[in-house]
């Protein structure tokens, strides 16, 4: 897949001036507006962004490219860093982890309802209880349906 020295990480620069636009641009409505980037609590976000570059004893504890989009669209809803739009924001965190690493999702349209629906399963359990299982169903999903970006493709 992709050597871990080479992946692109999402940093606080690339949440403010690319994910949280995005899931603005993507999700705001007036029945649920998302918040402005300045009202978070940063130590809360940039433990969510720090989660896939975690080790232990000099290896990765996330050892793959998919192990490591999951662990960071879970971290950025459970650690509810924004008062509101949390699940907006590890959605579109995701799909610009996957662009700036080269990879694209099949499938589009049925992409957002996986994804939203999937954020609201993994808000709504109790702590980290279920952690394991969601960080499985979501490498799995990546692994079905991620692939390459096409030359061009944006």
């Amino acid at each position: 897949m992709i050597e871990p020295e080479k992946i692109n990480y999402i940093d606080f620069e690339i949440m403010k001036e690319m994910c949280h636009p995005i899931a603005v641009a993507l999700f705001d409505s007036d029945k649920e507006p998302m918040p402005k980037f300045s009202d978070h609590e940063r130590a809360l976000l940039e433990s969510a962004l720090n989660n896939p570059r975690q080790g232990f004893g000099g290896a990765d504890m996330y050892s793959t490219f998919t192990k490591k989009v999951a662990v960071l669209y879970y971290g950025i809803i459970k650690n509810h860093a924004f008062k509101n739009g949390n699940k907006r924001t590890a959605t579109a965190t995701l799909l610009v982890f996957l662009f700036i690493n080269n990879f694209w999702i099949d499938n589009e349209e049925e992409t957002e309802d996986y994804l939203v629906t999937l954020a609201k399963r993994v808000a709504d359990s109790k702590g980290s209880e279920r952690r394991g299982e969601f960080l499985s169903e979501i490498e799995l999903w990546l692994d079905t349906h991620m692939r390459p970006r096409k030359e061009g493709e944006e």
